[in-house]
């Protein structure tokens, strides 16, 4: 009874004080605890946007690097993009890769502007029969080289552009990745609406 009436007492001086006092701390409790979590959601995100901004520049870096142009000798490697010079083309192999001979050395090179992967099955006995032993002109674009081959340009008689000519055929397709600023784009393109229209080569499948 004593304990009680004390209580009552107590309770009676003191209750809106230690209810205040309560709440206070309850709502401090929590806003630390909101703080807190807060908190480390943003280092995580940071950390998450960190870990993306350093990956995409390692793509950018990937993307902007030139690939090694070592394969070539010098009097290739030093031509400005458009500029001819003569070569031998010794034999063409799988997938249309073109064996050239410049002075001593053989490099294997691919026909800009070209897509093999979807081709007609007589395509590599073609290319065979009209380029192997001879001499043509080729010529760069800006970039020379690429998956270690050499992207060239062909240029036959009367200064006929083979790349173009194969596409206008029917026998290979455009490749989807070849720039619009490359320096025969809208040749190349056009010989394969062409080959579009009149239903030539894989057009007419």
């Amino acid at each position: 009874m004593y304990y009680s009436n004390k209580f009552g007492f107590y309770l009676k001086q003191y209750g809106t004080q230690i209810i205040v006092g309560i709440v206070c701390l309850v709502i401090v409790i929590s806003g630390l605890f909101l703080y807190f979590k807060i908190n480390n959601n943003t280092q995580q995100n940071t950390t998450v946007i960190s870990s993306s901004q350093e990956n995409n520049v390692e793509t950018n870096n990937e993307t902007n690097v030139t690939e090694d142009d070592s394969i070539l000798p010098d009097d290739l490697r030093n031509l400005s993009a458009g500029q001819k010079v003569t070569v031998k083309v010794a034999t063409v192999e799988d997938e249309c890769t073109l064996v050239l001979i410049s002075g001593s050395q053989r490099i294997k090179a691919k026909l800009i502007g070209t897509d093999y992967s979807e081709s007609m099955p007589d395509t590599l006995y073609l290319i065979n029969q009209d380029l192997e032993g001879k001499y043509v002109d080729i010529a760069f674009d800006e970039s020379k080289v690429s998956n270690g081959y050499a992207m060239v340009y062909v240029y036959t008689d009367q200064n006929t552009l083979y790349n173009a000519k194969i596409l206008k055929e029917g026998k290979l397709v455009l490749d989807s990745t070849i720039s619009k600023n490359a320096l025969e784009y809208n040749n190349l393109a056009e010989s394969q609406a062409y080959a579009k229209q009149t239903l030539a080569g894989v057009w007419g499948k």
